[in-house]
């Protein structure tokens, strides 16, 4: 099997995106991120504080307001550009799975391909919801 290297940045350069914005973590706990099949730690990651971790539940909450309220034609668009991102860096992302999770290069591919079906999916519910609606 060829060798995967993933270059990853140093743990105290890695951010949390919380409420749209990059920021640097405050905690000094670090959990290391292990290949499962090699048992070779692969990065090292800083944990985020309960602070940060209230704020982002505190963000999705606010994120999840407007969402709600928005149209299923408009979220399709998002959907949209998410299959096109997973379609560009599908062989980062399996490698990143192969990586991170031990698994074969061939499983992580169905598991990529498993994903963007869901994302297909999602993009068909205006066609899916024609003549029903859903409650608010």
């Amino acid at each position: 099997l060829p060798s995967i290297r993933i270059e990853m940045a140093p743990a105290d350069s890695l951010e949390h995106l919380i409420g749209g914005e990059w920021r640097k973590p405050s905690g000094t706990l670090e959990a290391r991120v292990i290949n499962p099949a090699t048992q070779e730690v692969v990065a090292t990651v800083v944990e985020a504080t309960d602070s940060e971790l209230a704020a982002a539940v505190d963000a999705a909450k606010t994120a999840f307001k407007a969402w709600k309220d928005t149209p299923v034609q408009q979220r399709v668009r998002y959907m949209l550009k998410l299959q096109a991102l997973i379609r560009e860096n599908m062989e980062e992302i399996k490698d990143a799975i192969v990586l991170e999770n031990g698994k074969t290069r061939a499983d992580a591919e169905g598991d990529v391909f498993r994903g963007l079906e869901v994302v297909e999916y999602a993009c068909s519910m205006p066609s899916l919801l024609m003549g029903e609606s859903l409650p608010s």
